[in-house]
């Protein structure tokens, strides 16, 4: 369900890639959220996804 709306913001994404995004977001939130003692909001959640996503798909894009 996640992987699917994150494909409709950010088109097809393989299992690999969303592993990968999802590797980046938990530590985004550990890092950013939960050393501050602050919630993390769904929305808040998926606009993290979104952001690591094109950040993938930019690095990807360059290392090839």
């Amino acid at each position: 369900m996640i992987k699917q709306m994150l494909e409709r913001q950010t088109g097809h994404l393989s299992n690999v890639e969303f592993a990968k995004i999802a590797e980046m977001v938990t530590d985004d939130i550990k890092f950013n959220r939960i050393k501050f003692g602050k919630c993390t909001s769904l929305e808040y959640v998926s606009t993290i996804a979104e952001r690591s996503a094109i950040v993938l798909k930019r690095c990807n894009y360059i290392n090839k």
